[in-house]
This record gives C-alpha cells, sequence and structure tokens, in this order.
C-alpha cells in the first residue's frame, strides 16, 4: 500500500538568517496552490524560532509516477506547468524558494502537485539529494516527461526528446532557458486530468445493501447475510418509523408510549400489591 506523504512539517531554527526570515514572510503573506504555506509561526522553550507548514496530503512524485504508469502527454502538461511556474516566479525574484528533492513533490488525490521545500538556514542536515529549489523543479519536470513514451504521436512542439534538452539547459542556465522549456511544454499538449484510483486497501470488507446482499470484499462474491438483513431492518426502522396499521409511526412516539405503559403496568401492580 502506497503511504501518504505528509506537508506538516515543523521547521526550527536557533539564529535565523535573512534568508529564513524571507522564505517565512513569503509563505506567510503568499497563497499559492502549489507551494506548502506556514501554517504557525513562535518558538520553543530555548527561544528558537520554530515554523510549521501545512497542506494538502498526498503521494510523493516518483510514487505517484508508478501508479499512473506513463502518463499521456496531456497528464504530463497537467502536472508539470504549475512547477515551471513556480520555478519562473523564482528565477525572477518574486519569491523564494528552499531546498528540496524531487520526492519532495507532492501530488495529491485530485491530481495537484504541491512542492514542500525546506527553509534555507533552517536547523538540521539536509537530506541527501537536496538541491535548490529551482533546480528540483526541473528535475520533477524531467522526471515527469521521462515516463511520457517518446513515441506518442500527440507531443506537438519539440516532443519529448526537446523538452529532455531543455530540461537539462533550464537546470543549468535558468533565465532564458527556463522560459523555452516552459514554452516547450505548453506547446506539448492540452492539459489533461489526471486519473488515478485511490491505493488498495490490504484488508477486504464486505457491506449489506439494503436487500441484504453482501457486496464489496473479494471481487465476484455476493451473498445473502442475516445479519447485513437485520442491521437493513434496523435502519429503516430509525430513519422511516415502526410500520403500524399501514403507516409508519415514528420512533420517539413508540417509545414515549411504551415508557408510559411500563409506568401504568408497574403503578397497578404495585398498588395490587398493598
Amino acid at each position: 500500500m502506497d503511504l501518504e506523504q505528509p506537508t506538516d512539517r515543523c521547521w526550527r531554527t536557533a539564529t535565523p538568517s535573512d534568508a529564513f526570515c524571507e522564505w517565512v514572510a513569503d509563505r506567510s503573506c503568499l497563497a499559492h496552490d502549489h507551494l506548502v504555506a506556514v501554517a504557525q509561526v513562535g518558538r520553543d522553550e530555548t527561544g528558537a524560532l520554530v515554523v510549521r507548514t501545512a497542506g494538502p496530503s498526498g503521494l510523493a512524485l516518483p510514487t505517484a509516477l508508478d501508479r499512473i504508469g506513463s502518463p499521456t502527454p496531456g497528464v504530463a502538461v497537467t502536472l508539470t506547468l504549475p512547477l515551471l511556474e513556480v520555478a519562473l516566479l523564482a528565477d525572477a525574484g518574486a519569491l523564494l524558494l528552499g531546498s528540496a528533492r524531487v520526492e519532495d513533490v507532492v501530488v495529491d488525490d485530485a491530481g495537484a502537485v504541491v512542492l514542500v521545500d525546506r527553509p534555507p538556514g533552517a536547523d538540521g542536515q539536509q537530506p541527501a539529494g537536496s538541491l535548490p529549489g529551482v533546480e528540483a523543479l526541473v528535475l520533477a519536470v524531467r522526471a515527469v516527461w521521462d515516463r511520457v513514451d517518446a513515441r506518442d504521436a500527440g507531443i506537438a512542439g519539440p516532443g519529448a526528446d526537446g523538452i529532455d534538452e531543455r530540461c537539462s539547459l533550464a537546470r543549468t542556465h535558468g533565465g532564458a532557458a527556463l522560459v523555452e522549456l516552459d514554452r516547450a511544454v505548453r506547446a506539448a499538449a492540452p492539459p489533461r486530468p489526471v486519473r488515478w484510483d485511490p491505493p488498495p486497501l490490504p484488508y477486504a470488507f464486505e457491506t449489506a445493501d439494503r436487500h441484504g446482499t453482501a457486496t464489496g470484499g473479494r471481487p465476484g462474491t455476493q451473498g445473502t447475510l442475516p445479519v447485513g438483513r437485520l442491521l437493513v431492518a434496523c435502519r429503516d426502522v430509525l430513519t422511516s418509523g415502526v410500520p403500524l396499521a399501514g403507516r409508519r409511526v415514528g420512533v420517539r412516539a413508540v417509545v414515549t408510549v411504551l415508557v408510559v405503559v411500563a409506568g401504568l403496568v408497574v403503578a397497578v401492580t404495585q398498588g395490587r400489591g398493598r
């Protein structure tokens, strides 16, 4: 079973640098759908600055690509255009990115990509494979297009090979090379939604429909469950009431009548005992 990648993380720094404070300021005031946001800022018991980020949970990009398989050009465009938009903003100085890995690009259940980068100057050792934010985003773009069948006739523009060449240039040069990569991806195909099935559960469950027929569990297994019929009957009584004389009487009214009758029986019994 594929485990979801949490995007709620805490970053700590005993001596905040200007870059760390700038990163926090950017994420606190900039609401971007494809960047992890700052949820809380405070200090711990030692006085160190602590920042908690929050975002949608999902699968790391390599795991998501394993689930998707070979994406169509349109799906590849949907996955990579947002990453290039963020890279262009960072390259132009409009926002500050921290370090990241390809695995720090998360794909949520709706197919949206979110970069969970590490703020510059945060305490602790960086994970192996960490790169500057823009470079990590370009590598993520390349990882997606590497999965696309280069022989696909639906790839317009320079094709998959041309996108790969532009990824290499954008990673080392940025600037105009990054703009050319963005144009090549946009020209490749119209965006298409990312469709995938949720990861299968390791356990099989059986549920019963309103007729008591077992559904779910292993494929092709259906049967009649007495417990299921009983649960369906109880649910009908609770939701629709108790059938009485061709009509449905609410459960509350029935319970009230039963309580009154029981009280009268107890009172009469005690009266006779005296």
